[in-house]
């Protein structure tokens, strides 16, 4: 069996005619880089988040990296990171020059654990990522006291978590910078993809600056009408600018984000009541009225005993995409070898690694999918409780 043969993939983006149409039109405008639709898309996302200071890029990784360099870390800095995340949480803090300290997190959300944070702390810690984990946002208001009382930023690692909502927040309304994911599996595609906000004008001009080659006026800018082609070089930057034909797209998911997350939130729904009989499964916590997810991911822990890698494979045979989200960054050899801080302890990342389990949530899904993966994963649990 091949991944196309599965029944029920682990995912798959939620494309329609009006994204095609979209695309199509920006083909033939004769501007197919980065230009208007761009930079209409950063004012969306401005409104829609309830932010001011929006800009698009290549990936969520090139908003962590501007977001670093625009807040000024760098070498003999130390920057706060949970180790149940993607490499591109502490990879950009290394780039930026300064060094990740890996902190443990929270048992049943995997979220960063404040009191973690809290005792990490240095003279060198410069910042805080927290990163919402699978859709659900961490702790924000208590990491935004924390980071206040000892003159720290707070950067959030946003890539799972839009839409979501805690405490009456959302993503980048009390962080100095928040990095969101546009990768083809996220709540909302341009295929590859990210957003850069930021809580002061002077640090979102950097980033952009930083993000165009250090270049000080766009191509955009200079190509389109009657303008010089001149420009100057006033820093070493990046190419991180993300074009009209992927922004296009991203409008379109944009308008149907709404009726997208509450697909996904339908389906959690779903699989919270009918795997709930299954002993020993540990569930993701449930929405609430101070706490919704974006449900981007879908990630259970497994009974005791039950060899993770095994299931999945047999969840495979049966036509049933799944994932781990993640190996904690403290077990891959460079950060191993590379960081004082992967030494651990991480009690809670180490006990929870081994039970993983992503399963399928995505829009396109139906009724009988969702119900597809339960009988599967619940038949498996219980071939595995009699051996």
């Amino acid at each position: 069996m091949t991944g196309q043969d599965l029944r029920v993939p682990f995912a798959a983006p939620l494309i329609g005619e009006e994204e095609v149409a979209a695309v199509t039109q920006v083909l033939r405008s004769g501007w197919i880089g980065t230009g208007a639709v761009a930079h209409d898309t950063e004012r969306r996302f401005a409104d829609y988040l309830g932010v001011r200071h929006t800009l698009l890029l290549n990936s969520g990784t090139a908003a962590l990296h501007l977001a670093l360099l625009a807040l000024g870390v760098g070498p003999g800095d130390e920057v706060i990171v949970p180790t149940v995340t993607f490499t591109a949480s502490a990879a950009t803090v290394v780039h930026a020059g300064a060094t990740p300290v890996l902190v443990d997190v929270e048992p049943h959300t995997l979220a960063i654990d404040v009191d973690q944070v809290r005792r990490r702390l240095t003279a060198r810690t410069r910042a805080v990522v927290a990163v919402h984990f699978a859709g659900r946002m961490a702790d924000i208001r208590a990491l935004r006291r924390l980071c206040d009382a000892h003159g720290l930023y707070l950067i959030e690692d946003s890539a799972h978590a839009l839409p979501a909502e805690r405490d009456g927040v959302s993503p980048g309304r009390l962080s100095d910078a928040a990095a969101f994911s546009f990768f083809v599996t996220k709540p909302l595609t341009s295929a590859e993809g990210g957003l850069l906000v930021c809580g002061r004008a002077e640090w979102a001009e950097r980033a952009r600056l930083l993000g165009a080659h250090g270049i000080d006026r766009d191509a955009f800018a200079r190509h389109r009408g009657r303008r010089s082609p001149h420009y100057d070089v006033v820093a070493a930057g990046h190419k991180y600018n993300l074009p009209d034909t992927a922004a296009a797209l991203l409008r379109c998911q944009l308008d149907r984000s709404a009726a997208m997350r509450e697909r996904r939130r339908a389906i959690a729904e779903q699989y919270l009541k009918e795997l709930a009989p299954n002993p020993g499964l540990l569930l993701p916590p449930a929405d609430t009225a101070h706490d919704a997810s974006s449900w981007y991911l879908f990630v259970v822990q497994l009974p005791a005993g039950v060899d993770r890698d095994a299931l999945a494979g047999a969840l495979y045979e049966r036509g049933i995409g799944t994932s781990v989200h993640f190996r904690p960054l403290h077990r891959f050899s460079y950060y191993r070898d590379a960081l004082p801080s992967a030494a651990g302890p991480f009690p809670v990342a180490d006990a929870a690694h081994p039970r993983l389990l992503s399963l399928p949530i995505f829009p396109a899904m139906s009724d009988q999918d969702v119900e597809a993966v339960v009988a599967a994963l619940s038949g498996e649990l219980r071939t595995a409780a009699r051996r």
